[in-house]
C-alpha cells in the first residue's frame, strides 16, 4: 500500500503482487454562469467582476463556464489552469462556453443548437464536448451546456428540443462511456414542460439529487425556491446542474456537493454576487480498474 500525492489529488494504490492495481483518486468540479455579456447588458456587472472570478477559477481543478463572451480575457489576467479551452468571441459571434482544467483536455467539439427562441437566437449558445484525462491514459467525457433560457411556450419548446439534441449527441458519441454533464441547463425538475429527464434516462445521476436529497428526484409542480437562508439544501432547487455517469472502467462517486460560495462575491459583500447565477461546485472521487 502506498499513497502518492500528485496536483492536489490523492492518489492511493493497494494490490497484490504479480496483480495491475485499479487506480483511484479524487478531483473537484465547478459549473459557473459568468455572466459575461456587455457591460449594461449583462445583469451583473462583469467589467469588474471577470478578474476576481478568474482567480477564484484556480481552486478547482475543472471548471465548465457559461456566458463567457466578452470579458474572457478579464478572466484570463489571473486564471491558471495550464489547459483550457478558447473563446469564440463577444456576442454575437460565440457561444460563451469555455473549460479550464489541471489536466490535459482533448477532441474539443463546439455544437450549436438546432432550435433557439427569442434573445437567445442572438447567439450560438449549445453545447461543448470534450474528453479529460484525469488519470494517465484515462479519460472521461465532459459537456459543458447551456440550454435556451425563458419559460414561455416558445422557450420551452426550444428548450425540449436542446435536450433533445445533447441526448442524441451523447448516444452517439459516449455510449457506454464514463461521463459528466455541466452546466446552466435552465432547467428544473419542478417546472411542467421541462425534460432533464432524457439526461437521466441515459444513465445519469444528479448530484444534487443523489447527495442531498438522497436520491429523492423531485416531480414537476411545487417550485423547490426556498433557498434564502441555505442555498445547499433538498428544498433550493436552481437551473444549474451537474450529471455524472459510469461505465464498466471509470466508477465516479460524487462526495461533496455545494451551491453558492462567499468567496464569490464583490468584497466578500453578501448582497454583491460576482454574477446572476451561483457557482455550483462538487468533488468526486474515482476507481479505475486495469
Amino acid at each position: 500500500m502506498f499513497t502518492l500525492i500528485l496536483t492536489g489529488i490523492l492518489l492511493s494504490v493497494s494490490c497484490h503482487k504479480d496483480k495491475n492495481c485499479d487506480k483511484t483518486g479524487d478531483f473537484t468540479v465547478l459549473t459557473y454562469n459568468v455572466a459575461g455579456l456587455p457591460e449594461g447588458i449583462s445583469s451583473s456587472h462583469p467589467a469588474v467582476n471577470s478578474t476576481p472570478i478568474g482567480i477564484l477559477l484556480n481552486s478547482y481543478n475543472i471548471v465548465h463556464v457559461q456566458e463567457d463572451f466578452c470579458y474572457h480575457d478579464s478572466i484570463l489576467l489571473n486564471e491558471r489552469h495550464p489547459y483550457r479551452t478558447t473563446t469564440l468571441g463577444c456576442v454575437p459571434g460565440g457561444d460563451g462556453l469555455n473549460t479550464f482544467s489541471d489536466y490535459p483536455i482533448y477532441n474539443v467539439v463546439r455544437i450549436k443548437w438546432d432550435t433557439c427562441n427569442g434573445w437567445d437566437c442572438f447567439t450560438p449558445k449549445g453545447f461543448s464536448y470534450s474528453q479529460i484525462e484525469i488519470s494517465t491514459g484515462d479519460t472521461v467525457d465532459f459537456y459543458n451546456v447551456h440550454t435556451n433560457a425563458g419559460s414561455t411556450a416558445a422557450d420551452l419548446v426550444a428548450r425540449r428540443n436542446n435536450i433533445g439534441q445533447l441526448c442524441k449527441y451523447i448516444n452517439l458519441h459516449s455510449a457506454g462511456k464514463a461521463a459528466i454533464i455541466m452546466g446552466d441547463m435552465n432547467s428544473r425538475y419542478t417546472r411542467n414542460g421541462d425534460t432533464l429527464s432524457g439526461i437521466l434516462g441515459l444513465g445519469f445521476q444528479d448530484v444534487w439529487v443523489k447527495l442531498i436529497r438522497s436520491g429523492n428526484t423531485p416531480q414537476p409542480g411545487g417550485a423547490l425556491t426556498e433557498c434564502d437562508s441555505v442555498l445547499t439544501s433538498p428544498t433550493c432547487e436552481v437551473v444549474d446542474k451537474i450529471f455524472y455517469r459510469s461505465n464498466g472502467k471509470i466508477e465516479l462517486v460524487p462526495v461533496a456537493y455545494q451551491l453558492d460560495d462567499s468567496r464569490f462575491y464583490y468584497h466578500n459583500i453578501d448582497t454583491l454576487p460576482l454574477s446572476d447565477h451561483h457557482p455550483l461546485f462538487s468533488r468526486f472521487t474515482y476507481r479505475i480498474r486495469k
